[in-house]
């Protein structure tokens, strides 16, 4: 099939070769990325693309290391660190942009991300970290990313709901990809590691641009339980309905307190570990609390309102804790 390519392609190829730094033979090659055709005859000129550019970045990566910069790290913010894993032009930096404050550049090329982008998406009463990463791909990914993705407590895999003939394929390139990095993308309970050495991260599996002609049948295709989540940037569907499941998924439960004889505080709560007690509440509120605590009340998972409990009470969701100290 011939290239057929275009005159963008050409005169971005003739900088390249005119180029004499690193930056600019990278600024290049991303133009090519960019603007070279893409139907299978081309497959291998756009293979060959991305592994001149990986290995571009992965010298300016070494170089910058050398001078003394840290590696890439992104600080844990709310209620838990949730990371966007995907292939390129999947839908991620759009869904950060839909679902949170953050406003990172949307393109339709791929490698548009090159740094992490975290964003706070609300659910209800509390605040969820997002954080759009660069694409996973078998040619080359920074181990950076996979380093940001170990260190998440939830990791949500997008699968192209436009474009990906074989999602179920896709999943499994994503769950391999991480495993080479001691990664365990989990997808259900039982996905469990013998390796000490890998990090179990829970997952759910999101299909994207469910508009778009044969997204729900490639949905289909996913035998995943809980079933995908399909969203749509463009008609909004499944943005109102993500957010729980990325909460439940995260098993965490909300905590509220009150002083005695006050109203509860129902505006910032604390969040712990699903299974936590009040013990763990009062832990968390003020660590001396544990030592001085007399005895605790609870709203909502009590017998009844106000009920007096012992340490080892389990809280649900949305409980109501007083706390009396010594």
């Amino acid at each position: 099939m011939p290239a057929n390519l275009t005159p963008a392609f050409l005169k971005a190829r003739e900088r390249f070769r005119a180029a004499t730094s690193p930056e600019e033979k990278l600024a290049a090659l991303e133009e090519m990325l960019a603007t070279i055709p893409k139907h299978k005859g081309t497959d291998k000129m756009q293979a060959d693309i991305k592994r001149r550019i990986a290995k571009l970045r992965e010298r300016q990566s070494h170089g910058s290391r050398g001078k003394g910069r840290s590696e890439v790290h992104v600080d844990h913010e709310g209620a838990g660190q949730v990371t966007l894993v995907g292939t390129p032009c999947c839908g991620k930096s759009s869904l950060l942009a839909a679902l949170t404050n953050a406003r990172p550049e949307i393109a339709d090329y791929p490698f548009s991300t090159l740094r992490p982008g975290p964003g706070m998406m609300r659910f209800e009463d509390v605040s969820i970290q997002l954080v759009d990463l660069p694409p996973l791909t078998p040619e080359y990914t920074e181990s950076w990313v996979y380093n940001i993705i170990r260190d998440s407590d939830l990791a949500l895999l997008l699968i192209d709901g436009a474009t990906s003939e074989d999602p179920a394929a896709v999943l499994d390139e994503y769950r391999r990809l991480a495993l080479e990095r001691h990664v365990l993308l989990a997808v259900g309970a039982a996905d469990e590691s013998g390796d000490e050495r890998t990090r179990r991260v829970p997952c759910r599996v999101v299909v994207t641009k469910s508009d778009l002609s044969g997204a729900r049948e490639r949905s289909s295709q996913l035998a995943v339980d809980p079933p995908p989540v399909l969203v749509s940037t463009a008609t909004g569907e499944g943005l109102d309905v993500l957010p729980r499941a990325v909460f439940d998924a995260l098993e965490i439960l909300r905590v509220y307190t009150k002083l005695p004889g006050k109203p509860a505080d129902l505006h910032e709560p604390y969040t712990l570990p699903r299974g936590s007690t009040v013990l763990d509440a009062a832990r968390i509120v003020h660590r001396e609390f544990v030592d001085r605590l007399k005895y605790v009340r609870v709203w909502g998972s009590g017998r009844f309102d106000g009920q007096q409990v012992p340490t080892d009470h389990a809280l649900r969701d949305k409980d109501i804790v007083e706390i009396h100290v010594h």
